[in-house]
This record gives structure tokens, C-alpha cells and sequence, in this order.
């Protein structure tokens, strides 16, 4: 495995992780009624996923 790999395969981890804390938070805020930041948290958590679908071999953006 080369560097751009190595690089290319943390980004993606990292994209994936990021998503799925946003997603954890985000059902927090909606117990708690905080609709405004709830959607802000899914908007973050659907940036990360596109982000890693991008770092995949031959990705792209949908």
C-alpha cells in the first residue's frame, strides 16, 4: 500500500467515524427538541458520508 492509499483509506475512516458521531448527537438533539441543531448534526453526518465515499477507490460524489 502506497502513501496516497494510507492517506486516501484514513480519510475515509475518518469521514466514517465523523458520521457517525454526528448521527449519535443529532438523535440526542431530537430528544431534546433541538430540531434546528439536529439538522445541522444530519447535514454534518451527510457531508462525512460523501466525503468518504469520495476517499473510496474510484469514488465520487453522488
Amino acid at each position: 500500500m502506497n502513501e496516497i492509499d494510507r492517506h486516501a483509506d484514513r480519510t475515509r475512516e475518518t469521514a466514517d467515524y465523523i458520521a457517525t458521531l454526528a448521527h449519535e448527537l443529532s438523535e440526542l438533539a431530537d430528544t431534546t427538541d433541538l430540531a434546528v441543531l439536529r439538522y445541522l448534526l444530519e447535514m454534518a453526518r451527510d457531508e462525512a458520508r460523501a466525503a468518504a465515499r469520495r476517499a473510496e477507490p474510484g469514488g465520487r460524489d453522488d
